[in-house]
């Protein structure tokens, strides 16, 4: 049977009306049904390539076009539904379902409005909500949260431009020059207070088999939002090409695990006593690799030559000066054939990092992560991540400790009239905690420590970096030599200037640095 987007439509119907989500197809491959049978018939064509226009050019070849489409489909023979993208456009789309829909698997391409650069504006649609949430019971709590962000700008704004000047001292000289430099870093850390209900548009760019499985899982999450979003999808597709929606198919039967907060209080506490015990953010759980045994035979198969020494070895994959692919700023290892080994040497970390940061680690898709259902790590404590700019004002932590335990008490206020937790999920803070796993290989470890040890990263991010590559060269005491933030691997590199960023230089020479001295609170 086709599947028929009308009848869930009209099953959805009130979870249609309830998310305001703009979505707009700006732009897709031509035919997409077509050019997936088109490139299916190619694989077996002895007269060379089959053209999309080629398969429904006759009522013949519309019948062959439709069964090859269905045997193809119900074998999973899916490669085919990856060469037609589709590029939306979405807005009003909450920052919650960003994290755990969109973004939590490595099949996509977004840009989205960032909450460190771009201010969060206060109009009818920051905010998306649940239907059950949107009654008397929250009717104060938009206009506190978003109160509670504002005066955090105005109380940061001073503390961050001192602290600013302070390290760029040539720019104190043309002080209003930078004061949209100084905007930016307040905005940064006044976010962690904002839900994350707060929505965002962004540009989203997925293949048609991505789409397939968008609606195969979209009851998955306990997010009705998730529902309203992919439907919306789906009818911008369906008026362009509608047989590609009629072979889509039907959700997943949601299988959803019950809340337990006191269960996560104590899951939580068990997590963290590991990295508590290290002062880490992110501690080191799996490294089952002999380095050495990996690195010398890939090297002997690549080279012929097993008599290369360990430091030539490491010298030539690692080393910029000798490897350019290293830090080329479009890292194209993945297509050099010799780079290619580092993508057998794997590590695993168990991470703590706040609901905003992970927002951005999560972009690293190639270093899969082990995410939790939001819902499921809820204790309705006070648990929340502080920035350390707060330690160098009391004011700005009092007011910033406040808002945190008020609207964990709102929270728990509400659990208590029985509210369901994926809803209650809506109103956490950025700065809640996601507690993960997160598992990849030196190849993809090395792009993201090489962009996120940069001081101009984003903070925690920087942290819990510097925390992984010093486990690591315990374990490997090798890679000390290799592994820095970009100007660090251009030095290596002999390339100038060292720092990329131009007119956004961190101010600090960092390439000199050991990464056992790399400290920032901006």
């Amino acid at each position: 049977m086709p599947f028929d987007l009308a009848a869930y439509e009209k099953k959805y119907a009130d979870v249609l009306l309830n998310y305001p989500i703009e979505v707009k197809l700006v732009d897709c491959a031509k035919n997409p049904y077509d050019l997936a049978v088109a490139s299916a018939r190619t694989c077996y064509s002895g007269k060379g390539i089959v053209y999309p226009q080629n398969v429904a050019d006759s009522e013949k070849s519309k019948s062959l076009r439709d069964k090859i489409a269905k045997s193809t489909l119900d074998a999973g023979h899916m490669t085919t539904r990856q060469h037609a993208h589709f590029i939306f456009a979405l807005n009003n789309v909450s920052r919650n379902l960003i994290w755990q829909f969109l973004h939590a698997h490595p099949y996509y391409n977004s840009e989205q409005v960032s909450q460190r650069y771009v201010a969060i504006k206060e109009n009818n649609n920051w905010y998306s909500l649940p239907k059950i949430l949107k009654n008397d019971d929250t009717k104060d709590w938009p206009q506190k949260t978003y109160a509670a962000y504002q005066k955090l700008i105005e109380s940061l704004r001073p503390v961050i431009r001192e602290l600013y000047f302070s390290v760029h001292r040539l720019k104190a000289n043309h002080p209003d020059k930078y004061e949209i430099d100084i905007e930016k870093k307040t905005i940064e850390i006044a976010r962690y207070v904002m839900p994350i209900a707060t929505t965002a548009y962004m540009y989203h760019t997925i293949s048609a088999l991505t789409l397939h499985r968008y609606t195969r899982m979209m009851l998955q999450y306990g997010l009705d939002e998730a529902i309203a979003l992919v439907l919306k999808m789906l009818r911008a597709v369906y008026d362009i090409d509608p047989l590609l929606v009629e072979e889509m198919p039907d959700p997943m039967p949601a299988n959803l695990p019950m809340a337990n907060t006191e269960g996560a209080f104590y899951a939580n506490q068990e997590f963290d006593l590991e990295l508590n015990k290290k002062n880490v953010t992110s501690a080191i759980v799996g490294n089952k690799n002999d380095l050495d045994a990996v690195f010398k035979r890939g090297y002997g198969l690549l080279r012929a030559d097993l008599k290369i020494s360990k430091k030539q070895i490491f010298d030539h994959l690692l080393d910029g000066h000798y490897n350019m692919n290293i830090a080329d700023v479009l890292y194209p290892v993945s297509l050099d054939t010799s780079s290619r080994l580092l993508n057998h040497i794997h590590f695993t970390f168990q991470k703590k990092l706040s609901h905003t940061a992970d927002s951005q680690e999560q972009r690293h898709r190639t270093l899969p992560g082990l995410r939790p259902l939001l819902y499921m790590q809820m204790s309705l404590n006070a648990d929340y991540i502080t920035p350390k700019i707060f330690y160098e004002d009391d004011k700005s932590k009092a007011i910033y400790d406040d808002f945190m335990h008020e609207n964990f008490q709102f929270i728990e206020k509400l659990y208590k009239k029985e509210y369901p937790m994926p809803a209650l999920s809506y109103l956490l803070p950025n700065a809640y905690p996601v507690r993960f796993l997160e598992s990849g290989d030196l190849m993809n470890f090395l792009h993201k420590w090489k962009a996120r040890l940069c001081y101009n990263a984003q903070e925690e991010i920087f942290y819990s970096s510097v925390d992984e590559i010093q486990q690591v060269f315990e374990q490997v005491p090798e890679l000390k030599e290799y592994i820095g933030p970009p100007c660090f691997m251009r030095d290596k590199a002999r390339l100038k200037p060292r720092c990329p960023e131009g007119g956004r230089f961190c101010g600090v020479k960092v390439w000199k640095q050991n990464i056992s001295d790399y400290d920032r609170i901006l």
